[in-house]
Parts: structure tokens; sequence; C-alpha cells
């Protein structure tokens, strides 16, 4: 079986079949001695700034680096150095999932480090395309996805296979602008409350980033968001609402909004539908939301492996694929994959049971599993509503249930 490698330099992520085996941002800490990816990165970005780096899978180039080493000299070398280390986690070849902005030569490049990391590759698709192979969507949906540094739109035309059409970026608006903005919010509260300015020592301003970090990534559910920082022999802690941290982005978010169609259909990736703030603020701008599942790319590439695969020696960029549920122009769906009941304690209940309806939403696109403090999606938890796929298991408190379809 090929494993899926889904490029996002916010979640850089490996699937094999639906099981996730690695995940980390493209994050890098380059110091002669210790070279570090991932979150360990991003914990000591803010105390060693000069040796951080976030734009190496962006760039992708030979262009030397600020603080060059003798293992990394230029941004290529980190994203072959990151991948080497992915590539610990991979049996057999594995098929790249790539944004649409790349361009054949960008191609070239990313096939050659990955072959000098000693990953094989097996095929290259459009990850917005296999993003929304499985999900029932309108004819016309622009597949959005946040970076580090950008949110990236892809237009997409499906009827009985998914197209895709041309992508674009929306600078300024991306993860790494929307952190340093709700930093510098929760750093004004700590001057204004405690006389202490968390930003003023590179160990405290890594203090709270860590903690910010953590609440953007993790589940988000609760009204306030509490920071604590330590310096010297004092901590000091704060409180601030999460409709401030979610009002903050609206300046940048909205920066997007300008950049796209009004009343768009909108295919959000988890990674998107995860800020806080951001569905909220697209849906009060009429744009109609599709947020997926996590596994989207790989659900999609596993569903069309035979299509994806590359069965003779020319790799080539895979940019439609068949899409057996897409929504008709008068916006039925087919309801061929669409789970009907859910399963508990052997026994199916209808999704529109009273019992169920605090975990199920029934909408046009099909149904949706309510995001909530105490809900697990496949033992994981959600940050945001996503439709209910066959087979799902949703934990709620004690209960368990499996989403499942009954025919006739």
């Amino acid at each position: 079986m090929s494993s899926i490698i889904e490029f996002n330099d916010l979640e850089l992520t490996l699937f094999r079949g639906a099981d996730r085996l690695y995940r980390a941002p493209g994050y890098a800490s380059v110091r002669e001695g210790e070279l570090l990816f991932g979150e360990p990165a991003v914990r000591l970005a803010r105390i060693h700034p000069q040796q951080a780096n976030q734009q190496y899978f962006n760039r992708m180039n030979a262009d030397p680096l600020p603080q060059p080493t003798r293992t990394a000299a230029n941004h290529a070398d980190l994203v072959y150095l990151h991948l080497k280390e992915l590539a610990r986690e991979l049996s057999g070849d594995a098929i790249l999932a790539v944004p649409g902005t790349l361009d054949g030569e960008q191609l070239g490049v990313l096939l050659g480090i990955c072959q000098e990391a000693g990953i094989d590759v097996g095929g290259f698709v459009n990850n917005a395309v296999a993003a929304v192979a499985t999900t029932a969507v309108p004819e016309k949906t622009l597949y959005v996805d946040v970076y580090l540094q950008h949110v990236l739109v892809s237009e997409l035309s499906v009827g009985s296979e998914v197209r895709h059409g041309r992508s674009f970026e929306v600078r300024d608006c991306g993860f790494s602008s929307l952190l340093d903005g709700w930093v510098n919010l929760i750093a004004d509260r700590f001057v204004q409350e405690t006389r202490f300015d968390p930003l003023h020592t590179a160990d405290s301003e890594q203090q709270l980033y860590n903690q910010v970090y953590d609440w953007v990534m993790g589940p988000h559910h609760r009204s306030e968001v509490a920071v604590e920082v330590s310096h010297g022999e004092q901590k000091r802690r704060v409180e601030v609402p999460t409709a401030q941290l979610e009002a903050k982005a609206h300046q940048r978010v909205d920066r997007f909004i300008d950049a796209l169609p009004a009343g768009a259909a909108l295919a959000l990736s988890a990674r998107a539908a995860r800020l806080p703030g951001f569905s909220a603020r697209l849906s009060s701008a009429g744009y109609e939301l599709r947020p997926l599942a996590a596994d989207a790319v790989a659900a999609g590439c596993n569903e069309h492996m035979a299509l994806v695969h590359t069965i003779d020696s020319e790799l080539r960029l895979i940019n439609r694929l068949p899409h057996d549920n897409a929504q008709t122009q008068s916006g039925s769906t087919a309801t061929t994959q669409t789970p009907t009941h859910l399963l508990r304690d052997f026994r199916a209940v209808t999704l529109d049971d009273p019992s169920v309806s605090s975990l199920v939403k029934l909408s046009e696109g099909g149904p949706l599993i309510a995001a909530g403090s105490r809900v697990t999606v496949n033992g994981e938890s959600l940050a945001s509503d996503r439709y209910l796929r066959l087979g799902d298991e949703i934990t709620s408190g004690a209960e368990t249930f499996t989403a499942i379809r009954l025919e006739g």
C-alpha cells in the first residue's frame, strides 16, 4: 500500500491508509551541532530567533540561510533534512499531495529532494482535488487551506469528476500572521493588568507563544484563554475572552474575504476550519461552508489509488479525479456514501432521533457532527463541525456511536 504525504508547511503529514504516521509544522531550529524540526523547533523559535526558519518549504531553493551551518546551508537543505526525518516512518512508496501553485520546475525540484531523502515517489496529486474527491460539494467550489505564510484558494469544478482550475495565494492572513496578532493582544493584556511585558525577554516570550500555539492547534471551546508566564521568582497570569481573540483575527480574515467572489461555496480544510473565528467570519459574510475531515486528502487518494499511483516511468500531476457524490445544480446530493443511522448498543438510531440531536446536525450538504468539548471522532477532538462519514466512531461522555447506512 502506498503512503500519502500531504505537503502543507503548517502540517506536513504522512498517512498510510487511514492511519496518520507523522505530523509536524515546517519549522526548523538550525544551530551548529543541533538541528530540530516540527514542534521542538516551534518551542525554540523565540529563544533562538536568528536560528529559526519557517520559510524553507515555501521557498525550496538554494538561497542561503541567514545562519548557515555545515549541515544546512540553504532552504533546499532544510527541506531535504526534514523529509529525511519523515522518511523514517515510511515503508514503500508515497503519493505526494501538493498545492496547485507548484509549477513543473518546482515539482521537479521536490521530486529530486524526495529521492535524495530516500522517498520513492509513486505519483503526484493536486491536494485540493484529492480533498473533495469523497465529499459532496457544489459544482463550483473553492478549496481553502491555510499555510504558515498564506491562505491558498483552489478553484474546482465538480460533476462526474472534480477538476482543478487555478490556485492563488492570499498573503498576510496565514497562520504565522494570525498567531503574531493573538500573541500581541495577550501581551498587551499582560502590560495592562500586571505591568509586565512578556515580549521583553526571550524566555517569557517563548512561554507566551507556546501557550497560544497550543490553544490554536488544539480544541478551543473555552470561553476564555488563560496564559501564565514565569519570570524570575514571579508567575503572572491573565485571562482573555475567546471572543476578543477571534475579533483580533477579523482584520486579516477580511483581507482574505476581499480576495473571494461573494457568496462562493467554500470547502474548508480541517486546518482552516480549526482557526479561531475563521469559519464564523466567513459564514457571517454569506459564504456556504463545507468543513472537511483532517484526513480528507488521504481519503481521496486512497479511494482513487489506482489513478493517482503512476504505473509507468513518467510521473505526472493528477489534476482531476472521479467524483461520484457531487452535488447537482438543483442542490440534490447522491447518498451512496452518506450515513443514515448511528449504531448504539447494537441498535440503529436515525440521525433525526432526539437522542442524538446534540451530536448530529442535518444540513443540505449532509449530516454534520457537532463539535463539542466532550465529543471525539475516531479518537480526536473536533475544533469545528465536520461531515459525518461511514464508519466514523463518535464518543460523547460514556457513549460511543458508529455511523452506518441502512439500505431499503
